[in-house]
């Protein structure tokens, strides 16, 4: 057997994340709060710039992305799922994601919206549904309550 190939920089040293998950992850996760342009006050970037950011963390060796539901108004999940599908490489991504902010970013589509936000079993639901359809993936690696 030969020895493993070096990382292509300090990002592809990857750590344990939890002894009993078992995944490797970049000792640097990227936050992708301000992937969209939804947000100004919390800074954004264009599609474009998105896929550069993306694109120069992977090919440091960058594995461990940090995104939410309802971050850039669902902009950030959906940029970073076509990024994936588009580059091919949602297998080698440890993808972590949040909820329990209200995520709908067009109101108007449905009057009751009272269970699309908190803790329930069915806010879970739903907002586990939208990030995977947003993410274009069946899985997500890494599931937070956010606040």
């Amino acid at each position: 057997m030969q020895p493993a190939p070096q990382p292509p920089s300090a990002l592809g040293n990857y750590r344990l994340l939890s002894p009993t998950a078992a995944v490797r992850v970049s000792p640097l996760c990227l936050g992708a709060m301000s992937l969209g342009d939804a947000w100004e006050f919390m800074g954004t970037q264009t599609k474009e710039n998105s896929f550069k950011i993306l694109d120069a963390f992977f090919d440091a060796g960058g594995n461990f992305i940090d995104t939410a539901n309802n971050y850039q108004n669902e902009q950030s999940e959906t940029i970073l799922g076509e990024w994936m599908t588009k580059r091919q490489n949602r297998s080698q991504i440890v993808i972590a994601t949040k909820f329990t902010m209200s995520y709908r970013s067009d109101w108007t589509k449905e009057p009751i919206h009272v269970n699309f936000a908190g803790n329930s079993a069915k806010s879970i639901h739903e907002s586990v549904a939208a990030s995977l359809k947003k993410l274009q993936t069946d899985y997500i690696d890494l599931l937070y309550i956010h606040w």
